[in-house]
């Protein structure tokens, strides 16, 4: 094996100065306001008795784990792993697992906001034309970033022509039962793309809703939601639905001073982002024995795209519109054969996506294009649990999948169109459109082995074998040791390959005047080895540590073409190499309090020129404290500090300046009955905090300004 952590490279690597700075007191204090709101919940006031966490059982059904505390939600299965369910601390990857209760505590109101406090991911706006929201991991990041799989309830979710989550999107949190991340590459049990890591997101069933409730959310800029759930069980049948509907102006204070045309005429700059929303989202669980179908649907209605498609504020002019429909019907068979279980899984989706894009301001020159795309995906999936050995248990997966997308377009410029900057004309089927209809098959397969193969050690490996009909194969091995060093101490020892094959887009996109596809691409992989340690001194305190390096090869990314052209083509762009750690503490202070923190350190590099990785942070620091100071009374605060981020080679641009935001939230169980209050705070001090933009807009993208929001729900 490799040196997987020579713990001398590990520190060779990192910047001490920058840590010291970080980790001194003195320093670290500067921004004395931000650090006493923090200080005010942890230390100041007394706690309050009366919220005693209940007693803990691993075996406890899903619906009571809403309502644990944190002592009990270290102990929460995770099924993301290894594809069965296995308790978290002795998961064989490094996982983190986000309940509905931890959702609510924090006030969390979009799926982002809860994925920014995962200890080595960081969300932050793509400069890619639409705007949407990327998730990087451990400095693994492209421009649309499409090496973190999404899953909802266990089904990916994510575009054939670039590889993303679906334009805009925004998951409603209302649904949601629990949220399970792993860090590090799934290949080996969930298949291609999921690279640098894996978010499935499981909704609630009826046991989790029990009954009937409702909710209103408004606050700044214009925002506000509406949703409705209920669940129960009828006559043996477990049901659960629910709808949400979110709307948004976006914070017109959100200033770029100039953009790809300068600053004044004909430029519109300086003025806001469009960051205008919309959207509407349904779900439908329904559970009876060995069945369960899931249906989700996501409607995202003419989102705004931050600074336009070519980088000019446009008036508001340009949109985003995209839906999403997801079905799956698992059938389980317990004991088919004697030690055999068998699930049977058959899916589909639909994807529909459309963008208009006004290339330039109204009196400034009439470019428009509205690219779409249909995407009609499904397969079926065996996966059985075979346990006649003794201390094995080996899982064998086969599964067949089809993707097929169609596309359609229609623009006024370019080749095909006879009056330039005229009429929409469709060119959808002719040889100028930007991407011609496509299709691909996948079959797949794959065995592990979970191995107790002494006490208090277990082995865990397995191997995946994909097969595209139009690319070509991939193997994807893992392998980890979980040895349970001492009753409160569990060490990890990891190694996973993970690859990505090149999207639709990446190979075959013509036509378009800002990304060419390439044909002659190869599939992404990255090889990674961790060393991860889950210390439980205390029943209600833990602390891990996880190490990693990585080292991928063939790395896809849009490059400038040569001059005079101003188009980018797809190339295997670079070969990446990190390394980094991250450390997290829980701890259940008293019956009323609760802390949670985490810092995670990364640097990453381009194998060839030795240049940082640009635009992701080296450096990321969150801590919460959740305080119920009397009874029925909550108080939850969240420091978040970003730091360290590089700028491109050849990017003259000054530093990206670190930034810190302190979000509060305040919540009263029944203020009347059956119905809850919430007020919450976002940015508390109005930090003007920014996220790396394209060289054309100097000052990057402003983030969302300080607001407030309330909420109501009511349970009947």
């Amino acid at each position: 094996m490799p040196e997987v952590f020579g713990i001398k490279a590990l520190l060779t690597t990192i910047n001490f100065d920058e840590v010291a700075m970080f980790i001194t007191t003195a320093r670290f204090l500067k921004k004395t306001l931000h650090a006493a709101a923090i200080a005010f919940i942890v230390f100041i006031f007394p706690p309050a008795p009366g919220w005693a966490s209940s007693g803990t059982d691993e075996t406890v059904a899903m619906a009571s784990l809403l309502t644990k505390g944190l002592a009990e939600l270290i102990e929460l299965d995770v099924a993301i792993a290894t594809g069965t369910l296995k308790p978290l601390k002795l998961a064989p990857s490094v996982a983190t697992v986000i309940t509905a209760q931890d959702i609510e505590d924090m006030g969390a109101a979009t799926l982002d906001e809860i994925l920014e406090t995962v200890p080595g991911l960081h969300v932050q706006p793509s400069a890619t034309n639409v705007f949407t929201s990327t998730w990087s991991i451990r400095g693994v990041y492209s421009q649309l970033n499409p090496q973190v799989l999404l899953l909802i309830d266990g089904q990916s979710l994510k575009s054939n022509n670039n590889g993303g989550k679906p334009a805009s999107f925004r998951m409603p949190v209302s649904t949601i039962a629990r949220i399970e991340i792993i860090r590090g590459p799934g290949s080996a049990v969930l298949g291609a793309d999921a690279f640098a890591g894996a978010i499935n997101i499981i909704t609630k069933d009826g046991r989790d809703i029990n009954g009937s409730n409702a909710g209103f959310r408004g606050g700044s800029f214009g925002s506000y939601d509406l949703w409705a759930q209920h669940g129960g069980s009828y006559r043996g049948w477990d049901v659960a639905l629910g709808a949400e509907y979110a709307k948004g102006e976006g914070d017109k204070k959100r200033i770029i001073e100039k953009d790809a045309l300068g600053s004044g005429y004909p430029s519109l700059a300086p003025g806001p982002l469009d960051t205008h929303y919309e959207t509407f989202n349904t779900s439908l669980t329904v559970t009876r024995e060995k069945f369960r179908l899931n249906l989700n649907g996501f409607w995202m209605l003419g989102n705004g795209i931050g600074a336009g498609v070519s980088n000019t504020l446009n008036s508001g002019r340009s949109r985003a519109d995209s839906h999403a429909l997801l079905a799956s019907l698992v059938y389980t068979e317990k004991e088919l054969v004697q030690d055999f279980d068998l699930t049977t899984r058959v899916s589909g989706s639909y994807n529909w996506g459309r963008n208009t894009f006004y290339f330039f301001p109204p009196d400034y020159r009439n470019a428009i294009g509205r690219p779409g795309v249909k995407e009609l995906n499904g397969g079926i999936e065996f996966t059985g649990d075979y346990r006649k050995f003794n201390d094995h248990r080996i899982r064998l997966s086969f599964g067949i999948n089809n993707f097929n997308t169609d596309t359609f377009q229609e623009k006024n410029y370019g080749p095909g169109i006879p009056v330039q900057f005229g009429p929409l004309v469709d060119i959808s089927n002719t040889p100028y459109v930007y991407l011609k209809d496509q299709h691909r098959r996948l079959s797949y397969a794959g065995i592990q082995d979970e191995w107790a193969f002494a006490r208090n050690w277990a082995l865990t490996a397995g191997v995946r074998y994909d097969d595209y009909s139009d690319f070509g194969n991939a193997i994807s091995p893992r392998i980890a040791i979980v040895w349970k060093t001492a009753p409160e101490l569990v060490t990890k020892l990891l190694y996973g390959r993970a690859f990505r094959p090149p999207t639709f887009g990446e190979l075959h996109q013509q036509n378009n005047p800002a990304t060419i596809g390439n044909n002659n691409l190869d599939a992404e992989t990255i090889n990674t080895y961790e060393l991860a340690f889950d210390y439980r001194p205390l029943r209600a305190l833990r602390f891990g540590l996880n190490l990693f390096e990585y080292r991928i090869k063939g790395l896809i990314d849009y490059l400038a073409d040569p001059a005079p052209a101003t188009t980018k083509t797809a190339q295997n762009a670079r070969d990446q190499k990190g390394r980094g750690f991250e450390v997290e503490t829980e701890w259940v202070a008293t019956e009323a309090l609760k802390l949670r923190a985490n810092f995670s350190y990364q640097r990453s590099t381009d194998s060839a020129t030795g240049a940082v990785v640009p635009d992701v942070p080296a450096m990321k620091f969150y801590a919460n404290a959740h305080w119920k100071f009397m009874p029925e009374w909550s108080v939850d605060g969240q420091y978040f500090r970003v730091m360290d981020r590089h700028r491109a080679a050849g990017d003259t641009r000054p530093k990206i300046k670190d930034y810190d935001l302190v979000n509060m939230t305040l919540r009263k169980k029944n203020i009347l009955k059956h119905c809850d209050l919430a007020v919450a705070v976002r940015n508390l001090f109005d930090n003007d905090a920014r996220e790396p933009g394209p060289a054309v807009i100097p000052n990057d993208y402003p983030l969302q300004h300080r607001s407030f929001w309330a909420e109501l729900r009511y349970s009947f």
